[in-house]
């Protein structure tokens, strides 16, 4: 038999030691906290799944500080797997470890039993968490005592669907006393904010660190006026609101951007267009003004339009005409879907279009 040369036992040695290495698990050498880090920006039912990997990350998952548990994403249609999945997930975390992120939308049967349970999680880590997301259409009435106890909250979005009366909701009342000191970032879907006693609704005047808001699907209720005043808003969006009363105040001086969608029933007043750069705007029936319209640079308009609505063309043309140092328009599709058997709103409107772009194309400033 022949033997091997020294060469040949070298090569063999250096290709066994590369293969040793390529097989070698570099990841779990990692700190424990790097690989929490990493594993957080995954879904939460693949973080589980890491215990299978090695012994060093069977209980890795149990201290991952983000949750996302939402039933139209996790088990579509499987609402037992839903109820198992998220009471073992809070049994059997790690409750040591610091939970920063939870976001838990159920739209299932068991709802009633799951509700309480999250809530309760939420109070027993209140002090760390920063991010609370939360979508139900029971038990509403648990929600804000668990979320007033959440004092480092810098983003809070809640959703209420409620089923009873699709037209008028019963909707749960926004508290006026609500104290989030650095909150940032706020969302409502289907809430009710009050007005006092001079018929003025001012839900978010606490809140002096806030830069997004988003209202949709919210009702006004014994007031005349909504008043939105903030020093540091920089995006406010308002969605399919079930507002009855006269005007909506806004006081926003560092407003960048304003989406509407919905029927437009109110005057917007006051200072807070002075800085928007960008608006989103749904079904004008009512002239949008403020003191500071001249220094919009741009504008989205995505805004449905119906024959009934008349006076919607001018009104679109009017507001716009207020915004003399715009820079950039758009004009979404839907916009220019007008009904062509209504011969006279089609025409109004193509006009008023018209008239708009030889306006910003002859200004001085195009």
């Amino acid at each position: 038999m022949k033997r091997r040369s020294d060469s040949e036992n070298k090569e063999m040695k250096r290709r066994s030691d590369s293969e040793n290495k390529e097989s070698e698990d570099r990841l779990s050498d990692l700190p424990d906290c790097v690989l929490i880090y990493i594993l957080s920006f995954l879904k939460t039912e693949n973080v589980v799944q890491t215990c299978i990997l090695s012994t060093s990350w069977k209980h890795l998952w149990k201290r991952i500080p983000k949750l996302l548990l939402r039933s139209s994403t996790l088990f579509p249609l499987k609402d037992e797997k839903f109820l198992t999945f998220v009471s073992k997930i809070l049994t059997l975390r790690d409750n040591s470890a610091a939970l920063h992120i939870l976001d838990f939308e159920c739209d299932t049967d068991h709802e009633s039993e799951l509700v309480p349970k999250i809530l309760n999680y939420v109070r027993s880590h209140n002090t760390k968490i920063q991010q609370l997301g939360i979508s139900i259409s029971r038990d509403s009435d648990l929600v804000m005592p668990c979320v007033s106890s959440c004092l480092a909250l810098t983003s809070l979005m809640l959703s209420v669907y409620h089923i009873r009366h699709v037209v008028y909701p019963e909707t749960i009342i926004f508290p006026k006393s609500l104290n989030l000191p650095v909150l940032t970032s706020l969302g409502l879907v289907g809430f009710t904010f009050c007005g006092d006693e001079n018929g003025c609704a001012e839900p978010f005047s606490a809140f002096t660190k806030l830069n997004n808001l988003l209202i949709k699907s919210c009702i006004v209720k014994d007031a005349q006026i909504l008043t939105i005043s903030s020093e540091t808003l920089d995006s406010l969006s308002m969605s399919y609101n079930l507002f009855d009363f006269n005007k909506i105040e806004l006081a926003a001086p560092n407003l960048c951007t304003f989406t509407f969608y919905g029927k437009l029933d109110q005057e917007i007043y006051g200072y807070g267009f002075s800085s928007v750069k960008e608006v989103n705007n749904g079904t004008p029936d009512k002239k949008i003004y403020g003191s500071g319209f001249s220094s919009v640079k741009e504008i989205n308009i995505d805004a449905r339009m119906f024959s009934e609505f008349d006076k919607s063309p001018m009104i679109l043309l009017c507001w716009l005409l207020d915004l003399a140092n715009l820079e950039s328009l758009t004009v979404t599709s839907n916009t220019l879907q007008v009904p062509w058997h209504d011969l006279r709103f089609y025409f109004t409107f193509i006009s008023s279009l018209f008239i708009l772009f030889l306006t910003f194309f002859c200004s001085p400033n195009a």
